[in-house]
């Protein structure tokens, strides 16, 4: 962070590799875990980024980084709670920069794909018991981040370049996505997410009251 009449910014949300990886399947994680996981990539990154406002509010400027991840706005196999966190701190933080723009504040959220960091190569958190009829899929997911310890496509060092790019620009992205594999898996993703929820609009739409009024709302 650096201080100043002029200039303050923090990124939260970040650790040395990003965040530290899971594996296994939502039924099998105990609730003390998923409480673990939004404690450290919810709730810690949301305090950090409380703490800042009111120094950021009183000089009407100021930057927010909150390092998110792609798995911050897909959801992946036998990564549940981590997903969760992250699309946890994903809402926090759209509604936040909502909230600050008119103040001079901006916020960006973070979202990389695989990076070469110990994230793969450091699963720290595993289920207290095993379900076999998940093992199929957490097996492919273990197997994923084995063999792609120390292979990732992603620098480190270019994602955090493009990260002070963006605290340095005038016209600052509320998402900030590092990766070409990030890109990709947005790109498959949102094409899907798109037709799914368009097979049932129709249906949908018809939900309302005979003589209702749709209330415009301002985002």
């Amino acid at each position: 962070m650096t201080g100043g009449a002029q200039r303050i910014w923090l990124i939260t949300g970040a650790s040395s590799g990003f965040g530290r990886a899971l594996a296994g399947a939502c039924e099998e994680f105990t609730l003390d875990q998923l409480r673990e996981q939004m404690e450290l990539n919810f709730f810690a990154a949301a305090e950090m980024s409380r703490a800042v406002l009111p120094t950021m509010r009183a000089q009407r400027s100021g930057h927010i980084l909150t390092v998110s991840s792609i798995a911050g706005v897909v959801a992946m196999n036998a990564a549940g709670p981590y997903c969760a966190a992250k699309f946890a701190i994903e809402g926090w933080t759209e509604s936040l920069a909502l909230e600050v723009a008119p103040l001079g504040i901006h916020v960006t959220l973070v979202e990389p794909g695989a990076f070469r960091t110990e994230f793969a190569g450091d699963v720290n958190m595993r289920p207290a018991a095993s379900i076999a009829a998940y093992r199929p899929v957490v097996e492919t997911f273990e197997t994923y981040l084995e063999t792609s310890a120390g292979k990732q496509m992603g620098d480190p060092a270019k994602a955090a370049q493009r990260m002070l790019e963006v605290v340095d620009s005038d016209n600052p992205p509320t998402r900030l996505m590092l990766g070409r594999d990030a890109y990709a898996i947005w790109d498959d993703t949102i094409a899907k997410r798109i037709a799914d929820i368009d097979s049932w609009r129709g249906p949908g739409e018809d939900t309302a009251f005979p003589d209702a009024e749709m209330a415009e709302i301002e985002l």
